[in-house]
């Protein structure tokens, strides 16, 4: 599909206004974002898709009560409905786009229930994002009559023929309505986020969340001379991976639950949770550990099991990882066992392993505060042997070690379990 074609696909009618479908962290239930007043004071909402197949109401969300303040100055509400598996909605924070980007409204306008396409996209540009208040001009400067229904609908920034969600519209600018010509108001997403979270339901989630089968085509792409040396290798990668996600393999989103900071170098990067390239990283660390230990599934019981063996940590700092050594130590003392290994991951391109001369033991030395420990404490030897023995190494610098270095190696191998196997024994020599 398009870019328009996935917009529209996502496009609901609800009541005589419009809506927007969008990812939960559960499969138990999707949202569809709305105006408030597009559901107020009704009882049984109508909730119908593109298709024209009304989706079952579970549940209404609103600022509670206890905040009818902003249950009146947000003109914004969430209606939980049944689990839509084909979501796979993006979204981007309207407050990092440029002055004048490029925005689509789309939704159901009143004029058009009747007409054979009912729903419509309106272009425009984005005038302004203030307190996550959208100010979105519309070319061609409709009218009020032209507009009205379309209130509920999908704000989207479009780029690389990519479209994401910044914004849900609720109304036409200006007063009296006489002069509502052409730009309207969106509330950004993180007031609907708000109100996700004083109802204590799931949050909403960005697709590659949802499930690894999202993200499985982006695993070991391998930066070598020739493609058709490991061409077989990353076929054979891809195989084991799905058969993992097949067999009871935990939803992305599930594992950030159980472990959410724990997965970061730096933990107060709490947003980079959210980054494709961290569950992208983490599903090879899955097919990696499963090669290692030669386990059948990668479940929930398997990762508890060897979540103090070996651990994944990630960084979108693309400087070299050798330089946040320290805060890695401190985070394997954290999180292994003695004997556990630790595998970094970031965008570092041309990151390496550790030189076997590296003197680790420098670094130790450097570590002046142990946990739970005062900051007079030194590090005696039993807590220098436990630094000493973890195994470190980066994602990137695996890949080119065991593969891109030694691509020729591969060429000559059958294609399946023997490059499987090669890629594992080399592997071994580092994850000893």
């Amino acid at each position: 599909m398009n870019a328009s074609e996935i917009i529209q696909s996502y496009c609901v009618r609800v009541n005589g206004g419009s809506g927007v479908l969008v990812n939960a962290m559960t499969q138990n239930y999707s949202y569809v974002l709305t105006a408030f007043h597009v559901i107020k004071d009704i009882d049984a909402h109508v909730v119908t898709d593109h298709q024209g197949n009304i989706l079952k109401v579970i549940a209404v969300l609103t600022y509670p009560e206890s905040q009818s303040m902003e249950a009146t100055f947000y003109d914004c509400a969430i209606l939980k409905v049944e689990y839509q598996e084909r979501v796979a909605q993006r979204c981007t924070s309207a407050s990092d786009l440029s002055f004048r980007s490029d925005l689509v409204l789309v939704g159901c306008p009143a004029t058009e229930i009747n007409s054979s396409t009912p729903i419509k996209h309106y272009d425009g540009h984005l005038t302004s994002v203030t307190h996550e208040l959208v100010m979105f001009t519309i070319d061609g400067i409709p009218g009020k009559a032209t507009i009205e229904g379309m209130s509920g609908g999908g704000v989207y920034h479009v780029q690389d023929k990519i479209p994401s969600l910044i914004g849900i519209e609720f109304e036409m600018d200006r007063t009296p309505a006489s002069e509502q010509y052409g730009r309207v108001k969106c509330h950004s997403l993180v007031r609907f986020k708000e109100i996700i979270t004083a109802n204590e339901s799931a949050l909403m989630i960005p697709a590659n969340l949802e499930c690894f089968s999202r993200i499985r085509e982006k695993i070991f792409e391998f930066n070598v001379y020739d493609p058709n040396n490991v061409v077989n290798l990353k076929v054979a990668l891809e195989k084991l991976a799905d058969s993992l996600i097949a067999s009871d393999m935990p939803a992305p989103y599930k594992i950030m639950e159980q472990y959410s900071s724990q997965l970061l170098v730096d933990p107060v990067q709490i947003h980079e949770l959210e980054t494709k390239e961290l569950w992208i990283a983490y599903l090879e660390f899955l097919v990696i550990s499963v090669l290692l230990d030669n386990a059948p599934i990668a479940n929930d019981s398997y990762i508890n099991n060897i979540e103090r063996k070996r651990r994944f940590l990630y960084t979108s700092d693309n400087t070299n990882w050798i330089r946040r050594l320290e805060d890695i130590l401190k985070a394997a003392h954290r999180l292994l066992d003695k004997n556990g290994t630790l595998i970094v991951a970031s965008p570092e391109s041309a990151a390496c392993i550790l030189p076997k001369d590296f003197q680790i033991k420098n670094v130790i030395s450097n570590i002046a505060v142990v946990p739970n420990q005062g900051p007079l404490d030194a590090i005696d030897n039993v807590e220098s042997s436990i630094y000493a023995s973890f195994k470190l190494t980066h994602l990137e610098g695996l890949r080119k070690c065991c593969v891109i270095d030694i691509e020729d190696e591969y060429k000559g191998k059958l294609a399946g379990k023997d490059q499987l196997r090669l890629f594992r024994d080399k592997l071994h020599e580092i994850i000893k």
